[in-house]
């Protein structure tokens, strides 16, 4: 009960309940006082009455002691009559002798005579009288009885108890109307405030509070959730345009906290990664790199020494694709300095990465085209030189009987002919030479070219993974011009432990051939010049450098491409796409 009257109190407005608890501590205090003036007043009258009686019956023992001495008993029930008329609330006196015989009496008119010779041995005390007894001091003995009427104190205090009752009712209603008045004064400016904090709350920032109060304290609170309200809107604003401004930035925004689990991810992540924002959260950023421990070692590390990491990355997204991103972290720290968090900004430059692809393949397009021109150029004004040298070399040969003469004219013939090859290469590099295309099986064509090379591939070892291809219209002669010179290359890069694989595979519009090593590799800054006429890795005197600029004109003039994929000291692998 008290429980239920408790919450139903608590559910109360402020108000009301000022004014419960005003009357009820109101009421507690004045029932308290009144049991306290009660109680006082009742211990008082009580011991006044007790005071009385004691004097009363110890004064008759001693009167009639000295009247029963003398032998004066008929003064006994006079001195009983003078007791009960000096004391209005003595309602009977009595005298016992030692055998408890009534040797004296007197009653007050109001009070019914008792049958004495009933009560000589126990007394007449009724409910409401009090029996005081005293002892009667000489030769008779016996005990001397006053009788004490209560009533009048009784009505006494239920006259107080009335009076007490009167002065709390009013009191009550004078502390209920004052409450009524003090809680409204109190509660009126409260509730006003208490309204303008909700609505606060609810997002109804800068809202105005009006107060109806001259308390200082009252105006001075409303005047600072006024400014809190006015500053939250403004800052709201801010920040919303902050948040606006990221979900819909361009690039991939990411906010992980220190342990590197994600907190938020705006709109654009969707885009890069194929995976949700909200799929983002709590997984570690580690989980879509292609090198997980590539975060850790890295960029973790680079972000505990500088607070910051810039560069390149290779992710997966969530159909299994890899992607390059760029990637610029940097910490975000307290008050205090604290790094709290590490916000990340993704940019995905696949795009750019093709189009710097592209961009390279235009110039170096544009460069071959331009030495191939030179070089068509000196080609033919060099052939017809080359051409009499060789003649009149011959026809020397012929006529001559000299041994030392005849060594020297073969030495000139041989380079001659050195020097006639390298002409015939300027000329295809040129794109000079007419295309002979006819249907021709790849796989047979670089069969043909390791059974030619089979001699230098004694020490390493080749391993074979030809698909079946469908016939493609190619010049046999220059296809396997280009895979002899990869292989050659591949044979001449190898130092021990030599391995070389050769694949082929057919593909929705082209075939793709792949000649990997596992050589001593290509340097990262000579990737992009191996394609360059004269360009060359070898000693002097061992490579005229055209071998590879050779295969890459052949194969751009069967509207094929050739790539390479390169890491010093782990091989190199050569892709040759041809269209079907």
């Amino acid at each position: 009960m008290l429980k239920e009257i408790f919450y139903k109190i608590k559910g109360m407005g402020l108000a009301k309940k000022f004014i419960i608890l005003s009357v009820a501590f109101l009421i507690f205090s004045e029932f308290l006082a009144s049991n306290l003036i009660i109680s006082d007043l009742d211990r008082t009258l009580s011991e006044d009455l007790n005071v009385r009686g004691n004097f009363l019956v110890k004064h008759l023992s001693e009167e009639i002691g000295g009247v029963l001495l003398n032998e004066e008993n008929n003064n006994v029930s006079q001195l009983a009559n003078n007791i009960i008329n000096a004391d209005s609330e003595v309602k009977y006196v009595y005298v016992t002798d030692s055998r408890n015989r009534i040797i004296g009496q007197a009653f007050r008119n109001d009070f019914q005579n008792p049958d004495l010779d009933s009560n000589t041995s126990t007394g007449i005390a009724g409910v409401n009288i009090i029996d005081f007894k005293a002892p009667i001091h000489g030769t008779q003995g016996g005990y001397a009885h006053v009788g004490m009427d209560t009533t009048s104190i009784k009505e006494k205090i239920d006259i107080q108890n009335n009076i007490l009752a009167i002065k709390i009712l009013i009191e009550v209603e004078v502390g209920i109307l004052m409450a009524f008045i003090a809680g409204n004064y109190l509660a009126r400016p409260i509730r006003t405030l208490v309204k303008g904090a909700q609505e606060i709350g609810r997002g109804n920032l800068g809202y105005m509070i009006q107060l109806d109060t001259n308390d200082n304290e009252m105006r001075t609170l409303s005047n600072a959730l006024n400014q809190m309200s006015n500053d939250l809107k403004k800052n709201m604003e801010e920040l919303l345009k902050l948040s606006t401004a990221v979900e819909e930035a361009p690039d991939g925004i990411q906010i992980a906290d220190i342990n590197g689990r994600i907190i938020y991810s705006n709109k654009a992540v969707e885009k890069i990664f194929g995976f949700s924002p909200d799929k983002f959260g709590g997984r570690q950023t580690n989980e879509t790199n292609l090198i997980p421990d590539f975060g850790d070692n890295v960029i973790i590390s680079s972000i505990k020494d500088s607070g910051r990491w810039v560069g390149e990355l290779t992710v997966k997204r969530r159909d299994g694709k890899e992607i390059p991103i760029m990637l610029s972290t940097s910490t975000v720290k307290d008050n205090k300095g604290e790094p709290i968090a590490v916000v990340g900004i993704i940019r995905d430059i696949t795009d750019m990465k093709e189009k710097e692809k592209l961009e390279k393949q235009l110039l170096q397009a544009d460069k071959l085209a331009t030495i191939g021109q030179l070089a068509a150029g000196v080609a033919h004004e060099i052939n017809n030189p080359l051409g009499n040298i060789s003649l009149y070399t011959q026809l020397l040969l012929k006529n001559a009987d000299d041994p030392n003469t005849i060594e020297k004219l073969r030495v000139i013939a041989d380079e001659t002919g050195r020097a006639a090859n390298i002409v015939r290469g300027l000329l295809d590099f040129a794109r000079q030479s007419e295309l002979e295309l006819t249907p021709i099986d790849i796989n047979k064509e670089i069969d043909k070219v390791l059974t030619i090379l089979k001699p230098q591939l004694r020490d390493i070892q080749l391993q074979k993974d030809f698909a079946f291809l469908p016939q493609i219209l190619a010049d046999s002669g220059q296809i396997q011009q280009v895979i002899m010179n990869l292989l050659t290359n591949s044979i001449q890069s190898i130092i021990e432990n030599g391995e070389i694989t050769v694949k082929t595979s057919a593909k929705e519009d082209h075939v793709e051939i792949s000649i990997s090593d596992n050589g001593c590799g290509i340097p990262k800054e000579n990737l992009d010049k191996i394609f360059d006429p004269f360009f060359s890795t070898k000693e002097q005197g061992k490579g005229t450098g055209l071998g590879l600029s050779i295969s890459y004109g052949i194969i751009k003039r069967h509207r094929g491409s050739i790539e390479v994929q390169s890491e010093p000291g782990e091989g190199t692998i050569f892709k040759i796409k041809l269209p079907v």
